[in-house]
């Protein structure tokens, strides 16, 4: 078949044995695998057990005749779709329509010339093929129509080409009438989370956002978030950008309900734990008079405890806020090369529980990226903090290597610690979300930082993904925009 990388496998049904062999050689000869049966019910079974390319089908046989074995191809989901040829002695119009009714595509008459039947294999060999293209497509539109999410289709000049049922209502749109300037409308309708230029960025690089429409009289409160895919001919061109819409008005209520409640809890425990703390330590000190020596250990274990409770304050207050505020961080260049070392040396200090070998690759070539500095710190912060907290090893092997592709800078952060398994690779971005304690041995924290950190990044213009197997460790990798020439 045009396009397969086999050839095209032809089932030949004939009770006579020398027709058979005949066009078995014939067909041999020009490169195609031919199966053949020598009545009607092989035929069917053949058929239905490895369909076919095309059947060429003699019409005269004892029990089911042609037309019968036609009609019974044709009502099978099967074969429904394989061209039929049908091979006839028989010269009646009347016998040539009953063909045609029982759903044969064409005829080749007895006794056949060779010339006519490779003629006749090759076009309906080709027909085979855009029909079964066709049949995929229509299944295509179909489950594309039946998604849940919504699908847009933009051309390269950012046009609207084809939308689903789901986006159509998700946006208010004719899903029948394309939009010239689909994100003008959505300009109009939503306001958008987004930090960079979203039109001229659509077409340079895969985005993350969320799109809002705000509540009105006539309608509710709608989140979308909105993921963008730029799709290229093999020569590189952008043949379209496909959106994908997801409704997470309830998700991202959710989320803010727990935001506000974490902000209140953690505002609230700010001052008893410094109370306890401030008094700890006066106890520490021998304010009050001397500190018995079997008392000492408690006082340390109190001072050390509510440290740790401050911090892990002062990390929930830090999400709430910067989760909230991502996408109105305010840009502005960073050079990595002086930036990163200032920003590791603090972190690696306070990594006391065990050796850290660091390796840093590619910062000297690093041009300067396009990000907020409080947030890059957080994201490396995190990054760091976690491949060295969750590390198994009595030793941290810790590679940051920063490459450069078009337009953006990718910074991964690799460690030798127990990995991620598979199954949790998306999970942990989630908020609240950590992986078991029995498989890392350390529950340190709320689960909130890989998710602040993909909220982050992908506020900057950028996305994360991480990449690991099971005892060797795990890298997590993200992209940044690159600082434009001449800006």
């Amino acid at each position: 078949m045009i396009g397969s990388p086999t050839p095209a496998r032809i089932l030949v049904v004939d009770d006579e044995p020398r027709n058979v062999k005949l066009l078995d050689a014939l067909l041999v000869r020009q490169g195609y695998t031919v199966v053949t049966a020598a009545d009607g019910k092989a035929a069917l079974r053949l058929a239905a057990e490895q369909p076919p390319d095309l059947i060429l089908l003699d019409v005269m046989m004892p029990a089911l005749d042609g037309f019968a074995v036609t009609q019974q191809l044709r009502a099978d989901p099967r074969t429904r779709l394989i061209p039929i040829v049908l091979v006839t002695a028989l010269k009646d119009t009347g016998d040539r329509i009953r063909g045609i009714e029982a759903g044969c595509d064409d005829f080749i008459s007895k006794p056949f010339d060779h010339h006519e039947v490779l003629a006749r294999v090759k076009t309906l060999l080709t027909l085979s093929y855009y029909r079964s293209l066709l049949d995929e497509k229509a299944k295509f539109d179909y489950v594309i129509d039946h998604m849940d999410d919504g699908i847009v289709v933009l051309d390269e000049a950012l046009r609207m080409s084809r939308i689903n049922t789901r986006a159509a209502t998700l946006l208010g749109l004719d899903a029948t009438a394309a939009s010239e300037d689909v994100l003008g409308f959505l300009h109009q309708t939503f306001r958008t989370a987004y930090a960079g230029d979203l039109r001229q960025d659509l077409g340079s690089k895969n985005l993350t956002c969320d799109l809002e429409r705000p509540e009105t009289p006539a309608m509710q409160r709608l989140i979308l978030e909105a993921r963008s895919t730029v799709v290229r001919d093999p020569d590189g061109r952008i043949s379209s950008i496909v959106l994908l819409l997801r409704d997470v008005t309830a998700a991202r209520k959710e989320t803010a309900l727990k935001q506000n409640f974490l902000g209140l809890i953690s505002h609230k425990l700010r001052t008893p734990v410094a109370v306890i703390s401030l008094n700890a330590s006066v106890l520490q000190d021998g304010v009050f008079g001397p500190l018995p020596q079997q008392q000492r250990p408690a006082i340390d274990a109190i001072l050390e405890t509510t440290q740790k409770l401050a911090e892990l304050i002062d990390k929930l207050l830090a999400f709430t806020i910067l989760h909230e505020q991502a996408s109105r961080l305010a840009w502005e260049s960073l050079a990595l090369r002086e930036h990163l070392g200032q920003l590791l040396e603090p972190i690696l200090k306070r990594a006391k529980t065990k050796p850290v070998d660091l390796k840093v690759e590619g910062l000297d070539q690093a041009p300067p990226i396009m990000i907020n500095r409080s947030a890059f710190d957080l994201i490396m912060g995190h990054l760091v903090e976690n491949a060295i907290k969750f590390n198994d090893k009595d030793r941290v092997q810790l590679t940051i290597v920063v490459g450069q592709r078009p337009s953006v800078l990718e910074v991964s952060v690799s460690d030798n610690g127990p990995g991620v398994p598979p199954e949790e690779q998306e999970r942990i971005f989630e908020s609240f979300y950590q992986i078991d304690k029995d498989f890392t041995g350390n529950v340190q924290g709320a689960g909130l930082g890989l998710a602040l950190v993909k909220r982050l990044v992908a506020a900057s213009g950028g996305a994360i993904a991480v990449r690991s197997e099971l005892g060797r460790g795990a890298t997590f990798a993200f992209t940044l925009p690159v600082e434009a020439v001449g800006a």
